[in-house]
């Protein structure tokens, strides 16, 4: 029998429900890694002990996660989705540079503090770990390029929409891991401004250009 629109609305809800539910238990996941990891590293830390930690069995851990090291996957998407979908979202007549930065910035703040600067610790020191940082980076940088590409206009190749949005990705993981490194850097949101701003103000005719007596 052929599903009717009533049967698709009643349907959406269920979906949604069952997708929250599915983050909700990733997120768990990813956190209760991060605990054991922080506590007992990540060498000694056993997919059994991030399994039980959630609360779920081994089949599900895998069903969801191949290695260990990809159960911190949802934490690192946050902000990436945060700053793919606020960009996309934003007024079409808004200038690029603005929208850009309300977008780090609000993806700044979709995860908490404490989390991030965790996971950017752990990052950080744990060669595995700091592979899939740099990965999620690099699925970033593939998600941001075809709306900035939009953003552009047709006339604007694929080389300048990907170019800037490696920009925007090298940003936003430059300010965390700097916040993360220096605990009186201040909020995450003013060390990704600041970042922002330095590379929004390159292409200034005088920056980088010294006197010449500086120079000696």
């Amino acid at each position: 029998m052929p599903q009717t629109a009533e049967d698709s609305t009643s349907a959406k809800p269920q979906h949604d429900l069952r997708r929250r539910r599915r983050a909700s238990m990733q997120r768990d996941l990813a956190l209760g890694a991060v605990d054991l990891f922080e506590r007992q590293g990540f060498a000694e830390t056993t997919v059994e002990q991030i399994a039980a930690a959630a609360g779920i069995s081994l089949r599900t851990f895998y069903r969801h996660c191949a290695v260990k090291e990809e159960a911190l996957t949802p934490l690192l998407v946050e902000g990436v989705n945060t700053l793919v979908e606020v960009l996309a979202e934003r007024p079409a007549d808004e200038p690029l540079r603005d929208a850009a930065q309300a977008a780090l910035l609000a993806s700044s703040t979709s995860t908490s503090t404490g989390d991030l600067r965790r996971i950017a610790r752990l990052m950080l020191g744990e060669p595995a770990l700091k592979a899939r940082w740099l990965a999620a980076g690099r699925r970033a940088q593939d998600l941001l390029t075809p709306v900035i590409a939009e953003r552009l206009g047709p006339s604007a190749d694929t080389l300048a929409a990907s170019a800037t949005a490696g920009m925007l990705v090298n940003v936003a993981t430059t300010a965390l891991e700097y916040w993360a490194g220096d605990p009186d850097s201040g909020t995450l949101a003013d060390v990704t401004t600041s970042a922002y701003t330095a590379i929004a103000n390159f292409n200034h005719p005088r920056v980088g250009a010294r006197a010449a007596d500086d120079r000696k």
